[in-house]
């Protein structure tokens, strides 16, 4: 594989692995927040550590498995800047706690923006069943957009 190439496969792995990070780090702080509402702060907690499960499946492209692909399939800028906007809104939620419906809404703009940097669909693969095993792997957990919308829809218009 060229370096250049290589250089940038590296650098969208890591700039995916850290947006998924720093979501994890969003729905921890909304957990703190949001603690004296059970169900809020489970669900905070449970996407947390989804995104934790997806932060490890770009830890092992990066670490175990960096020969299997292609190409990245997604601009590294773009991922980086979505990373930054993640890291500002926990700034800003940790100066002034939002509301469930504030957190709600922010959540899911965000999790629509990552919706296309997931393993499956940043990098292209040397071999099509790696790309169907990690679309596997994120069925697993998927679907936390789903509940965040229903969690949403249970705390009512603004």
């Amino acid at each position: 594989m060229l370096s250049g190439v290589a250089d940038a496969i590296l650098r969208v792995l890591t700039a995916c692995r850290a947006v998924e990070l720093a979501m994890a780090g969003l729905y921890e702080t909304l957990a703190e927040i949001h603690a004296h509402d059970a169900p809020v702060a489970r669900l905070w907690r449970k996407t947390a550590l989804e995104e934790g499960n997806h932060a490890a499946q770009f830890s092992l492209l990066i670490e175990a498995m960096p020969e299997t692909i292609d190409a990245p399939a997604v601009d590294a800028r773009a991922i980086e800047a979505l990373h930054r906007s993640v890291e500002n809104t926990v700034e800003e939620f940790r100066l002034r706690s939002p509301s469930v419906r504030e957190a709600l809404v922010a959540a899911i703009d965000f999790e629509e923006s990552m919706d296309r940097i997931h393993a499956h669909q940043a990098v292209t693969f040397t071999d099509p069943s790696l790309g169907r095993m990690f679309l596997a792997m994120m069925a697993a957990d998927s679907g936390h957009i789903a509940r965040l919308r229903l969690a949403l829809r249970r705390v009512g218009p603004g």
